[in-house]
């Protein structure tokens, strides 16, 4: 329960592990009671890591989405990172409510979960005062994801998704969001749905976190 507290806080880069974790708070074991020490101790000792808010000229505070997914037999894990001035705002690691018949269905309904948020993010900037004339980048890192938002056109390998998961079409058609590739090894949102080498975790985390 004490390592649950951080997700929501700050401690992205933990996220992931910690939801792991929790799917096994009814039987647990030894080497998953070693993983959480583990868990704790990397806190401590990474704790003067933060969220940090700077200036940016070029997007100002327009915030910049990201989204990501892992696919596989069992339901996949969606995750997705929100910055606003160059700071973490908003973020998720959560396992998806159904099970993907692809990669490509898995990156879409993570794309429409973090849509959804933008849309929020997007409202309370305005009643902010932030004037945003643009609508907000999503990006993922799955082509066939991405052809897949943009068209609204049924066929047989995608009819079956349920309409909740094509949210993000409508987001789009309306201008709130504007969704572009990225490269997987740049993609935030990775560091949210799997373990990673110990230099790709490095990478995204320094996007999310820094050091003083």
């Amino acid at each position: 329960g004490a390592l649950i507290y951080v997700v929501p806080t700050t401690r992205a880069d933990c996220a992931w592990v910690i939801g792991m974790l929790a799917r096994c708070l009814t039987f647990p074991t030894p080497e998953l009671d070693e993983a959480a020490d583990k868990v704790i101790a990397y806190l401590h000792q990474h704790r003067h890591e933060a969220v940090v808010f700077r200036k940016d000229v070029q997007r100002g505070a327009a915030p910049v989405a990201y989204s990501d997914s892992d696919w596989g037999v069992h339901p996949s894990t969606t995750g997705w990172v929100i910055f606003c001035a160059t700071a973490l705002v908003a973020y998720a690691s959560k396992r998806q409510l159904c099970i993907s018949l692809s990669s490509t269905e898995a990156e879409v309904m993570a794309a429409s979960n973090a849509a959804t948020e933008i849309v929020y993010q997007r409202g309370l900037l305005r009643e902010m005062g932030v004037l945003l004339p643009a609508p907000t980048i999503l990006y993922v890192d799955n082509t066939s994801a991405i052809a897949l938002v943009k068209n609204s056109k049924s066929c047989v390998r995608t009819r079956h998704i349920e309409r909740r998961y094509l949210k993000i079409r409508e987001l789009i058609d309306s201008g709130h969001i504007e969704v572009k590739y990225v490269n997987t090894n740049d993609n935030t949102a990775d560091v949210l749905t799997k373990a990673l080498p110990r230099v790709d975790f490095e990478r995204h985390k320094r996007s999310v976190l820094i050091q003083p």
